[in-house]
């Protein structure tokens, strides 16, 4: 059974794997936007600046009309093939084109053209807009380019001009096309770089739970073992570092398993020569003249069989028997604190008829468990004990309470530690071989469960066993 690492973990500690990962590509993915987005803003002030002028359209239009005014006829092909481009398209045609539906005189555009090129007013000079760029609340008529305070001049949609040879000059204002730099289909570029992002982490996410999934299948491997059994762990897939991790874990398994066969080996031959010499030395005991030194002999040996049968078993671990059965706590509990009580123990029992307290485990076990609790509450206690059986959720808990002294805090976990008693309240004058407490933990742990010290609310020591319900 695997335990919590100690100490405190902090959030770094407690992001797994997948979840690093997962940062990581975020990380480069808000990196690789906020670039772009960086980009983006670059560029666009690039073009602002490129285009100072609060109407470059207009401004250049104004260009065109006084190049073509001034020029020769024979240069007049080549001025229109320099300035035409991706804003104006210019050409010179007999007559102008008649006046579209979609287009309004725009005299403030007009205004302006006049200004910047020179025309006197009774040139033939005429601007138009489109009626999506209408003045509102203006009258196109009544505003002046720029005079301060007025509404803004629309968008030039197109501008004729009669030469002095009678031949007309045409402007028409082109949709720019967008940079691909900043727009994509229509779109930012930052946004389609986002999507991608997003397009592409998923795609990382996917690969990256497939290759951590073979590591999750070795702990729950690593987790299932009990140091008996070498669990079946995967080492066919994955990553090659994976795999080798697999195959290290399949041989530390085995040789834990062959050490703790070995142990019990040995175990088992030292218990059975020791109590061999134990049986000899108590029959010559007992073959002693003096009946007050018999007694006395036999009475140590006894004491020497318990430590060494309560060590032995503690030094086993506590094997608890591969096939387990339904337990019901409630029955084990009942008839346990039913034999404390006719040897006359003040102690009492709630919870003794709770229907689904039941666990998977070996009753034999488990009930040296909840007889070791109860012994040291009854010895330990001033008058009374009380016992409490109850189902939590997916959990059956055995809580044992005592009005004695108690258990320290900072040596709740000391006392489950072997040989270890707590000063002046648990003495080597009350008896024992401190291990009773260790032994409980083990048997508890072995049933993955968990076993636990706290303030009673009988003022003594609490100890609460935890078992998952079958």
């Amino acid at each position: 059974m695997l335990r919590g690492l100690p100490g405190r973990v902090g959030l770094p500690g407690r992001v797994g794997l997948l979840g690093r990962i997962m940062l990581i590509l975020l990380g480069a993915l808000s990196a690789l936007v906020l670039g772009t987005v960086a980009l983006d803003h670059w560029q666009r002030r690039e073009v602002h600046h490129r285009y100072a002028t609060p109407y470059p359209r207009i401004d250049q239009a104004a260009g065109i009309v006084a190049l073509l005014r001034d020029a020769p006829p024979g240069q007049r092909a080549a001025i229109l093939r320099a300035v035409s481009g991706q804003s104006l398209r210019a050409e010179i045609r007999r007559e102008a084109p008649p006046e579209g539906p979609d287009l309004l005189h725009e005299p403030g555009i007009e205004a302006r053209l006049r200004r910047l090129a020179g025309v006197p007013d009774e040139a033939d000079l005429r601007a138009y807009t489109d009626r999506t760029m209408l003045y509102r609340g203006v009258d196109p008529a009544s505003a002046e380019a720029d005079a301060p305070g007025r509404t803004p001049l629309g968008r030039l949609s197109r501008a004729t001009y009669r030469l002095p040879d009678g031949r007309v000059v045409v402007i028409d204002a082109l949709e720019r096309p967008r940079s691909l730099a900043l727009f994509l289909f229509g779109q930012p570029l930052s946004l389609w770089v986002a999507g991608l992002g997003v397009l592409v982490a998923g795609l990382a996410l996917l690969g990256a739970r497939n290759e951590i999934a073979p590591l999750r299948r070795l702990t729950a491997a690593v987790a299932r073992f009990d140091g008996r059994t070498p669990e079946p762990v995967p080492s066919g897939s994955g990553a090659p570092e994976i795999r080798r991790l697999a195959a290290a874990v399949r041989a530390m398994q085995e040789r834990i398993a062959g050490l703790l066969s070995e142990r019990s080996l040995l175990i088992g031959a030292i218990s059975h020569d020791l109590k061999t010499y134990l049986t000899r030395l108590r029959l010559r005991a007992e073959g002693v003249a003096d009946p007050g030194l018999s007694a006395r002999m036999v009475a140590d040996l006894d004491a020497m069989t318990d430590l060494i049968e309560t060590s032995l078993t503690f030094a086993r671990g506590t094997a608890i028997e591969a096939r387990r059965s339904g337990v019901d706590l409630a029955d084990l509990v009942a008839a346990e604190v039913a034999e404390h009580a006719a040897l006359g123990a003040g102690i009492g029992l709630t919870g003794e008829d709770v229907a689904d307290a039941v666990v998977a485990g070996d009753a034999v076990a488990l009930r040296r468990v909840i007889a070791n609790l109860i012994q040291n509450a009854v010895a330990y206690g001033r008058a009374a004990v009380a016992v409490r059986v109850e189902r939590v959720g997916a959990t059956c808990r055995v809580v044992v309470d005592d009005d004695g002294p108690g258990i320290p805090e900072g040596e709740r976990e000391a006392v489950f530690s072997p040989f270890y008693r707590v000063e002046r309240s648990r003495s080597r004058r009350t008896g024992g071989t401190g291990l009773g407490l260790a032994i409980a933990r083990q048997i508890v742990e072995a049933h993955g469960g968990a076993l636990s010290a706290a303030t009673a609310d009988l003022g003594g020591a609490r100890l609460v066993v935890e078992l998952p319900a079958a």
